[in-house]
């Protein structure tokens, strides 16, 4: 069985084929390629040559939006959206009139209304790459006060989605089956989690939400057919599983928000994605407690980068109690344990031997470094991981 049908039938909740273990590297091999640190034997390779070389899934769920296709694809970033050439949809901004100014280390977009401009800032350049980061971050975002609202609404209702499912197949075609082509639907779960993620600073959206929440919902509306308009794009596609939301928190996604703004919109997602034979991954990387009890009734049926404790307050025993069979984690070792800086040699095997052996029989299970394999990773580390699966399960 390869990679790509090992990891569907985990997902499906088909017995295992054994422990799969399939690490997110990304960010860990940009920035020691970018440093001229990456380990020797791997020097030479691409990312796809190092899971190989590793022997590990190809974990294919993050896009990478840098690295692939032209600055072009980011000019919009600052509005939430960007193109990339593995989408299964674009968002086709050519009836918006908009300028764009580069300097060394950020990018800016102008965006003319009626009722004014809308002025983004995103970081871009040589201390943005060096990082090893995918996605630029908003130095300035869309909305400064609620009278830019409005403004943004005109701006994003003239967003064309255009299904794209021959880009779709090419990425696909090039994964293989070495790992899973995750298709990218959306990193906000709806439409008003996307204007708190990237349209408004978060401390003054909340504030929005309480004192007046008019524009900011009018705002959400206007952003609604976007939405459902990528959606209908993944189901033309013939990815198997798509990412839609991500990046959940108890303190900032606090239960009472969560219901009423993102999981019906998850629900809506997974009704249609099931609908059309396909599987709904959402990427739950932060602090869970208080929102499993909700995420279990999601419908979603991938729990990407669950990252437990102790670098968060819920054991992975608990995540795998709360959602059974019905839902497939990917994750459950916290990064800092593979940080020398966080952890010791002897409690990071203990963990790793623990968790083998606690997760038996490997069901609804994909093991990967949560969120992510950080740049200052110990890299014999993941050898140790590696070779003691091999130890216990050839996939």
């Amino acid at each position: 069985m390869n990679w790509r049908d090992a990891m569907l039938a985990v997902m499906r909740g088909e017995p295992a084929p054994g422990l799969l273990f399939v690490p997110r590297l990304d960010i860990w091999y940009n920035a020691n390629r970018q440093r001229g640190t990456l380990p020797a034997e791997l020097a030479s390779l691409d990312l796809a040559g190092v899971a190989a070389w590793l022997g590990v899934g190809l974990h294919s769920v993050i896009p990478d939006f840098v690295r692939t296709g032209d600055d072009r694809n980011l000019h919009h970033r600052g509005l939430g959206f960007y193109n990339n050439p593995d989408f299964p949809w674009i968002a086709d901004f050519s009836a918006i009139d908009h300028r764009v100014i580069a300097a060394p280390q950020t990018l800016s977009t102008i965006y003319p209304t009626s009722r004014g401009e809308v002025t983004t800032r995103i970081r871009y350049g040589s201390e943005f790459l060096d990082s090893g980061m995918s996605i630029p971050d908003i130095l300035e975002p869309a909305i400064k006060s609620l009278d830019d609202c409005p403004r943004v609404a005109e701006v994003v209702s003239k967003i064309r989605i255009v299904p794209a499912p021959a880009a779709y197949g090419r990425y696909r075609d090039r994964i293989g089956e070495r790992g899973l082509a995750v298709a990218y639907l959306s990193s906000a779960a709806s439409p008003v989690h996307h204007i708190m993620r990237d349209l408004r600073k978060v401390e003054e959206f909340f504030l929005d939400l309480v004192d007046d929440p008019g524009p900011v919902l009018a705002l959400a509306d206007a952003l609604a057919p976007v939405y459902d308009a990528q959606i209908a794009a993944t189901l033309a596609s013939s990815a198997e599983v798509a990412l839609y939301g991500a990046n959940y928190d108890d303190a900032i996604t606090y239960p009472p928000f969560f219901e009423a703004h993102i999981m019906p919109w998850l629900r809506k997602a997974a009704d249609r994605l099931h609908g059309a034979g396909k599987l709904l991954l959402t990427h739950t990387d932060g602090e869970n407690q208080r929102l499993l009890p909700l995420l279990c009734a999601c419908g979603f049926d991938v729990a990407d980068s669950i990252c437990p404790a102790p670098m968060t307050r819920v054991p992975l025993r608990d995540y795998r109690a709360a959602f059974g069979r019905s839902v497939t984690i990917w994750g459950g070792i916290p990064s800092v344990m593979t940080l020398r800086s966080s952890c010791g040699e002897a409690e990071f095997r203990a963990y790793v031997d623990g968790l083998i052996e606690e997760t038996r029989p490997w069901n609804n299970l994909i093991l990967s470094v949560a969120d992510t394999l950080p740049p200052d990773a110990d890299f014999s580390r993941i050898l140790y991981i590696r070779d003691r699966i091999a130890e216990v399960s050839t996939p």
